[in-house]
């Protein structure tokens, strides 16, 4: 499957690996550590942000009520004590001592900015159908807030990860947060020069000491080859996913790298919009599916960093379903299911198709690839792709709008299953949620209200398990896989642990030996 033009890129690149001796500054000497990305992060307003750039960032600038380990378990943040006296009310008692990164103590009154400025359709969050259960937030204490919820969510603290902003004082102090982000968490932000690099300080006041790398960089490089090579130069020390999955024996070899691989709860898929009139056919969508190589893809694509998907959850969530129907590679079902479906084939083995549609994607060179893939694929059963790739924020602006067909996307960060109420209940359309294929199903919205309510964890379960075998059958995604976790950085860096859903709070606890 791989191309004649990827092998190429692949041995040119060992080729540049191989000579490349020029080395840059060493800036990791200086207690500088440089963090390679893919793409520009979208908002560095935890308000709003909802890509994994922007998020992972977001985490070391701010803090949340709660927070989540390495394993997904919710922990405790700025929360000192917590008390649920009833099934729809939370009290907090706030940690002191902490100040955001203007001196401003924080306090209870920030908490209930943050919330109620995000469910505020002036700011236009699309996080607000996920705290739509907030009927008030009040704050009997400078120290202390209470949440009432309009019913029992047992996501609700699950959902407290967001990061906390400080209320500004005048409408100028707020322009200044949108400019220059302020929050209380183990880095401060000093710049951001867009499409190029963001830079964060250390925060001194940081409870426990200050992080031992005095500044974090990250390098906006949306070309995977430059990316890598500036690994190899040392102008960049961490990259997580964003390379070539064949250039990693090369870095393996160079012994000069720490290369960490862990399994992962990155789930791709293949979205469509269910209002476009081929594609609304669940048996269209059935025979996509079914057109599908996720083996080979994972073999030649992805150097077998993958193993195929089911659905959102990952075999690692606790409310994981293995059950599920599930569409095997089998290009002569998915013939049969297009001719089912009042697709017939034109003219048999001729070269006209049966219908065409449009697949975006951005202009990162793996997803190019694997939608040549997809392309190739669906052409051996009849469907003429055309592929549109776009610069990263061009290509997600579009998805967020429901400006497309079919596009390929991944979930990060998953580990509550309500997340399914984000992404198909049908009060998450857009701006309002992450519904973007606009998926109805009355039986899914129940069943999602039920799994909030239900506080019970072997219930949800149940519930859940229901949710996921219903979305088998509907397929308003087509499951691609799970990705690994995979971190090249320089031996030198210690302290690193790679997150299952690639968040990188660790870097808070690195240093340099």
């Amino acid at each position: 499957m791989k191309s004649a033009a990827s092998l190429a890129g692949a041995l040119m690149l060992a080729g540049f690996l191989a000579l490349s001796g020029c080395r840059s500054e060493d800036l990791l000497a200086r207690g500088i550590l440089v963090v390679g990305l893919e793409s520009n992060p979208m908002n560095l307003d935890p308000r709003v942000a909802t890509d994994a750039a922007s998020s992972r960032i977001n985490q070391l600038i701010y803090r949340g009520l709660f927070g989540k380990n390495p394993s997904g378990q919710v922990v405790p943040d700025l929360v000192e004590t917590w008390e649920q006296p009833d099934p729809t009310t939370y009290r907090f008692l706030i940690r002191q001592g902490i100040r955001f990164h203007d001196g401003r103590p924080l306090e209870a009154e920030d908490v209930r900015y943050t919330f109620e400025s995000l469910l505020d359709k002036d700011l236009g969050s699309p996080l607000r159908a996920t705290y739509q259960a907030i009927a008030s937030v009040e704050c009997p204490k400078h120290d202390s807030v209470v949440f009432r919820l309009r019913q029992p969510e047992a996501s609700f603290l699950a959902n407290l990860d967001l990061g906390i902003v400080p209320r500004p004082d005048s409408v100028e102090q707020d322009r200044r947060y949108r400019v220059h982000p302020v929050g209380c968490g183990p880095f401060e932000f000093v710049s951001w020069e867009q499409g190029h690099e963001i830079r964060l300080l250390a925060n001194p006041a940081t409870p426990g000491g200050p992080p031992k790398v005095r500044e974090i960089r990250f390098k906006i490089i949306p070309d995977n080859t430059v990316r890598v090579l500036e690994l190899r130069k040392g102008s960049v020390h961490l990259i997580q996913n964003d390379f070539q999955p064949e250039v990693l024996p090369i870095l393996e070899r160079q012994g000069r790298f720490t290369i960490l691989k862990g399994e992962g709860t990155y789930y791709s898929y293949l979205g469509f919009n269910l209002k476009d009139p081929i594609l609304g056919s669940v048996i269209v969508r059935q025979a996509i599916a079914h057109a599908l190589d996720r083996e080979a893809m994972i073999d030649h694509l992805l150097g077998g960093l993958a193993a195929p998907a089911t659905g959102v959850l990952s075999p690692m969530n606790w409310a994981y379903e293995a059950q599920v129907k599930t569409y095997p590679y089998d290009p002569e079902k998915s013939k049969a299911l297009l001719d089912a479906a009042g697709y017939p084939d034109p003219d048999g083995d001729g070269p006209r198709k049966r219908f065409c549609l449009t697949y975006k994607t951005s202009q990162n060179d793996l997803r190019r690839r694997i939608a040549e893939a997809i392309q190739n694929q669906l052409d051996a059963v009849g469907i003429e792709v055309r592929i549109r790739s776009y610069e990263w924020g061009t290509f997600f602006s579009d998805i967020q709008k429901q400006n497309f067909q079919m596009y390929a996307l991944t979930w990060v960060g998953v580990t509550d299953p309500d997340i399914f109420t984000y992404i198909f209940s049908a009060k998450s359309f857009p701006p309002l949620g992450a519904n973007r294929g606009q998926y109805e199903n009355p039986e899914i919205d129940r069943l999602l209200e039920e799994g909030r309510r239900t506080q019970d964890p072997e219930a949800r379960k149940r519930i859940y398990s229901r949710v996921q075998k219903i979305l088998a059958e509907d397929l308003p995604y087509v499951s691609l896989w799970y990705g690994m976790n995979v971190v090249v950085m320089d031996r030198r860096i210690q302290g690193f642990r790679g997150y299952p859903n690639g968040d990188l709070i660790s870097l808070k606890d690195v240093w340099v030996h």
